[in-house]
Parts: C-alpha cells; sequence; structure tokens
C-alpha cells in the first residue's frame, strides 16, 4: 500500500517520513534515565555519520537489539537522529 508522502520529490522527506512512522525500523537506542525507545534505521544513520558507521560496521560493531544511552535526554537524542 503506498500513500503520498512516498512521492515526494525529496529523498530527505520521505526518510523523515518513515522515521516518523517507525516503518522498517532496525533499531532502537533507550535513552535518558527513563530510558524512552527510539526507533531508527541503521542504514540512514550509517550513510549520513561516521560515527553511526562504525557503531553498526565498524570493528566493535554494537550488535543488540536496544542500546542504552542513558546520558542523553529522549528529546535531545530525537532532534539528533532527525536531522542525521
Amino acid at each position: 500500500m503506498t500513500t503520498k508522502w512516498q512521492y515526494s520529490e525529496s529523498f530527505a522527506e520521505t526518510n523523515l517520513k518513515m522515521l516518523e512512522n517507525e516503518a522498517l525500523c532496525d533499531v532502537i537506542f533507550a535513552a535518558g534515565n527513563e530510558q524512552k525507545q527510539l526507533k531508527c534505521h541503521k542504514v540512514i544513520l550509517a550513510s549520513n555519520s561516521p560515527v553511526f558507521y562504525a557503531m553498526f560496521c565498524g570493528t566493535l560493531a554494537e550488535s543488540k537489539d536496544v542500546i542504552y544511552v542513558p546520558d542523553i535526554e529522549s528529546s535531545t537524542l530525537y532532534h539528533l537522529l532527525r536531522s542525521v
């Protein structure tokens, strides 16, 4: 089933819509002391950030289903993930 957002001229716009809809997300970050879960896409993060590329594809790549990041508030991480 296709939806209107899939016909956007901007690749970034369609990726953002998929993030907002949590469509095909393959990694979860648990942020802050409350461990709020934020779902996102490894390929988008890795293709736009050398840090995320190393995190997912490097020698010491994360293999866990959930990545805990207690030292960042969930709202801050959410804004970071939206900007990648």
